[in-house]
């Protein structure tokens, strides 16, 4: 194996890649990065064994040159080396030592034996399972991935439930106190219900280009693959039913409060400075009195006092007063994913759960938080 490349074609392809690779893994050859060399493509895959990233970088003459086809797996503390050249590099494979160099610096540097390198299952590329535009699909883990569960006591919530049935897909994730939903319209005619790890989809949802539409190919009942141009992406999927989840979203209310999502944002995340935490330490609770306006506060014995008046657009139903305590955290998160000037407050009393919904969104979303007893 022999070529030359343009250093930032190399370092963005190794970062593609690189986020799966663990240097203290288990397996030894699961602690490098793999690269077959070819006349018309450089391929690197990086792999955990339950997640894996595939990049394809083309041979073109100019940022590539291949000068001897061949393969590889390099250790990350040389990609980490690779990343910092300036100028054009250059690669060589004697055996098992790899020769690079680039400007005034040359190493001689360990390999592992290509060979010994897992193999990624075939799928039928030309027909994906079903697709969306890039922005559509990061949108779509933006709102969700970060209501999943965090704990592992119960593994089924730590995933994105992605639910196909007729007409309809519906993606939702929840940790039991809070709830996050988006439902798109489907035309692949199937029925199919799977659970993607969320933290596998936010790796994803951070390294993909959102100007390529991403495809999704469900080939088997453990594995989910995503392609996104030249990157390709291979994850487990959870085991388990996941549960029930409609029954928990109110279709009625007392009250419907139209507020600014930008203000409310800004002032909930001032107040959450001072207020009560959990004890977890991470969730701050704070109290909403709704009375005229929209005043958020916290008292503790430790810091003091506070609170903020946010000034609602409007509010209709049978209670247009009342108070109800959450988590800071929870309405934080749930205004951050929600790309609206203005929201919907919907309350069904002070110990029911409540939503968050966009005023105006071409997406069909929303926000559910349970809210907590205070004394």
């Amino acid at each position: 194996m022999e070529l030359k490349i343009n250093p930032t074609v190399l370092g963005e392809a190794l970062k593609k890649v690189e986020k799966v690779v663990n240097p203290k893994h288990s397996t030894p050859i699961l602690q490098g990065i793999y690269m077959e060399v070819t006349n018309e493509e450089i391929i690197f895959i990086g792999s955990d064994a339950n997640e894996t990233f595939r990049f394809m970088v083309a041979v073109d003459g100019e940022n590539v040159e291949v000068i001897k086809p061949g393969k590889t797996v390099v250790s990350k503390q040389i990609t980490e080396v690779l990343k910092k050249f300036k100028k054009e590099i250059t690669m060589k494979l004697n055996g098992h030592i790899l020769a690079i160099a680039s400007g005034r610096s040359k190493f001689d540097m360990n390999t592992f034996d290509p060979e010994e390198y897992p193999k990624l299952p075939s799928y039928a590329i030309d027909q994906p399972t079903f697709s969306f535009k890039g922005t559509e699909f990061h949108a779509i883990s933006k709102k969700t991935v970060f209501a999943a569960a965090e704990s592992e006591t119960r593994p089924i919530l730590t995933g994105v439930c992605l639910n196909m049935s007729g007409d309809c897909m519906n993606f939702v994730s929840t940790d039991s106190h809070r709830l996050g939903q988006v439902k798109t319209t489907s035309n692949t005619g199937k029925d199919l219900k799977f659970v993607i790890p969320a933290k596998s989809l936010d790796k994803f949802n951070k390294t993909f280009d959102l100007a390529e539409d991403v495809h999704v190919y469900c080939e088997s009942d453990n594995q989910i693959i995503f392609r996104n141009g030249p990157l390709v992406f291979y994850c487990r999927l959870l085991e388990g039913n996941y549960p029930d989840t409609s029954r928990l979203i109110p279709s009625e209310f007392k009250s419907e409060m139209k507020i600014n999502r930008k203000v409310f944002l800004e002032e909930l995340e001032i107040v959450r400075g001072i207020a009560v935490t959990t004890d977890n330490g991470k969730n701050g609770i704070v109290k909403l009195h709704v009375n005229g306006a929209a005043t958020i506060s916290s008292h503790t014995a430790q810091t003091g006092k506070g609170q903020s008046v946010v000034e609602y657009e409007s509010i209709e139903g049978e209670e247009t007063e009342y108070d109800i305590s959450f988590s800071a955290k929870y309405l934080i998160d749930a205004l951050k994913a929600i790309d609206d000037d203005f929201v919907f407050f919907k309350y069904q009393g002070n110990m029911r759960p409540f939503l968050v919904t966009p005023f105006e969104s071409t997406v069909d979303e929303l926000q559910l938080i349970l809210p907590v007893r205070t004394y």
